[in-house]
Parts: C-alpha cells; structure tokens; sequence
C-alpha cells in the first residue's frame, strides 16, 4: 500500500484528530457572522451605503401615461 495513502486511512486516529481541528476551527471563525450583532451591522451597513447608479437616462420616472388620449378616460 502506498504511504500517503495510509494516511487519510478514516481508521487512522491522526486523520479524526485534524478533522476535530480543522473543524472547530473553521466553527469559530465562522461562528461570528451569524450572531444578532452581526446581522444587524451588516443591515445597517447596507442601508447607509451610497446607492451608485451607472443607468443613462433619467433618476426620476413619474406614473404619468401620456400617449392615452383624453376622450379614452373613463369619467364616474
């Protein structure tokens, strides 16, 4: 059997002993980013951001529908 293949053996107690490792470490970093304070930082950073539009044309469009002629209203 080739050597390293000896050594991600799932029975080998060194390969769980990493895999412990590895995990609880990868959990505490991790473990941060899904607190309440989080969460809330990162609402409030979103929300106070400046909104950066590269959109020509106009900022504002208005609801008005002016191709309709006057006589097609309905008037109650």
């Amino acid at each position: 059997m080739n050597a390293s293949l000896a050594t991600l053996d799932a029975r080998n107690p060194i390969v769980w002993l990493i895999g412990i490792i590895v995990l609880t470490v990868v959990f505490f970093l991790l473990r941060g980013l899904f607190t309440a304070d989080a969460r809330e930082r990162r609402r409030r950073d979103k929300s106070h951001k400046p909104v950066v539009s590269r959109k020509q044309g106009p900022t504002v469009r208005l609801a008005v529908e002016v191709d309709k002629p006057k006589s097609d209203r309905r008037v109650e």
